[in-house]
């Protein structure tokens, strides 16, 4: 089940929040769990065995370097050990699918935890119900945002039920299932278009048309299901992290992954980079961390060459950019924005292809200098470009914040906020009735 589902929307979600909101404080936390499970279950009971279970096996062995065993001489090698195991399991189901749903996010977010714990920067958690309830907790369970628990902890102790959480959250679920379902659906129908026809057929305009296509796309699916999730969240009292802050409007790949995607970032600089030294041990050591970082940052998506070779692009631009780039792109920002928006949707396109030949096809026909290709359809760009024009445009007007801003900040205008989301919400249900809605794209991680 996913956030898409008209199940969700009109049975699920409603019944969850019905029953979390009337029962008394003490048993907020086992409906908020059961819930939880029933939504993982729905999709894979086998799936939600294995986290219940990897949930209980974490609750315990962080037990072994903290609390009473906090003065353990083994403490470190418990740790070190706890800390294998979460990272055997990710890797074991990366390297031999089905990948569980969500895993990927939830074993990141138990390894901040059990690190955080072991630097004593929070305390261990000694319920095994709360801890339970942070693993599991559907919003955030399948793509994110990647959540410390000490962002949730107190909501976990002492849950908030208003009435405006209620109402702002419900705001914040219907403008990410419109970009879900209004933007990045309608929009994948042309990147699917170009699989159909082929990359050896397909025109240049088309194939640089194709490509900020799966660019818009990408980022309306997983923005969109950031801010479902972050407004669920909210309806039930959570305040999660924002996971993108319009990252387009960088003008350095720098910027734009501390904006895109900003949990895992995050997560990459507080528990690898940093500890690795960071930027204070010289340049060398700099780059040297960066590499560490995106080869991991690609292996995290998946071990298949594109994600590789994806992540050690995204290395090479942004170590160049350390070295010499940066600054000047800071003082130039017009000339910052137009090469991060030639950049990055080049990048997607490593990322997009699993088969490291149709990569190099694709390249070829976006810059046919480098190779002639085969007779194509020039009338192709033409077609499709008119085809998809409206979304296309409402999507680029989107990358902009004043839209999210005026749907999700104003007080002025409630009104037609209001009237607007509404009907927002109703072209949604039905477009999802007719068409059913499209797998969101990161559930494969």
């Amino acid at each position: 089940m996913t956030f898409s589902n008209l199940y969700f929307i009109f049975a699920f979600l409603p019944c969850a929040l019905i029953a979390y909101y009337l029962v008394p404080e003490k048993y907020k936390n086992y409906v908020l769990l059961l819930s939880s499970v029933i939504f993982y279950g729905l999709g894979s009971w086998w799936q939600t065995g294995l986290l219940a279970a990897d949930t209980a096996a974490n609750y315990f062995m962080t037990g072994l370097f903290s609390g009473k065993n906090a003065k353990n001489p083994h403490r470190r090698e418990m740790f070190a050990l706890t800390v294998a195991a979460n990272v055997a399991l990710l890797a074991w189901f990366k390297c031999h699918p089905p990948i569980p749903v969500g895993i990927s996010f939830y074993t990141f977010q138990i390894i901040a935890y059990q690190i955080d714990v072991y630097r004593n920067d929070i305390p261990r958690e000694n319920s095994l119900l709360r801890f339970g309830t942070y693993t599991f907790l559907f919003p955030k369970l399948q793509e994110g945002p990647i959540t410390r628990y000490d962002e949730v902890s107190d909501q976990l102790k002492c849950h908030v039920c208003e009435k405006e959480n209620l109402e702002y959250g419900f705001r914040i679920f219907v403008v990410g299932l419109s970009y879900k379902i209004l933007l990045a659906d309608k929009i994948s129908g042309l990147w699917k278009q170009l699989s159909i026809i082929g990359y050896e057929s397909v025109s240049t305009p088309m194939a640089w048309l194709g490509m900020w296509a799966y660019t818009l796309q990408l980022y309306f699916d997983f923005h969109g299901y950031s801010l479902m999730a972050i407004g669920i969240g909210r309806m039930f009292g959570f305040m999660l992290p924002k996971n993108f802050v319009t990252p387009y409007g960088s003008t350095s790949v720098s910027e734009f992954y501390r904006r895109w995607h900003a949990t895992l970032g995050r997560w990459f600089r507080d528990y690898i980079y940093i500890p690795l030294g960071g930027s204070r041990a010289g340049m060398k050591r700099t780059i040297l961390n960066l590499l560490v970082v995106w080869t991991l940052t690609g292996l995290w998506h998946g071990v298949k060459w594109n994600f590789v070779f994806w992540g050690l692009s995204l290395f090479v631009l942004i170590a160049i950019e350390k070295l010499f780039l940066r600054k000047w792109l800071d003082s130039h920002p017009v000339v910052g924005h137009i090469y991060l928006l030639f950049v990055i949707p080049l990048t997607w396109m490593l990322f997009a292809n699993a088969d490291v030949s149709s990569i190099g096809i694709y390249f070829s026909r976006l810059f046919p200098v480098v190779s002639a290709g085969i007779d194509v359809n020039l009338c192709d760009f033409s077609e499709y470009g008119l085809r998809y024009a409206p979304y296309l445009l409402a999507g680029v007007v989107c990358l902009f914040p004043q839209p999210e801003k005026f749907l999700l900040g104003t007080k002025k205008y409630q009104k037609a906020v209001v009237a607007i989301l509404s009907v927002l919400l109703w072209v949604c249900v039905v477009s999802i009735h007719r068409n059913a809605s499209n797998p969101f794209m990161y559930l494969q991680f």
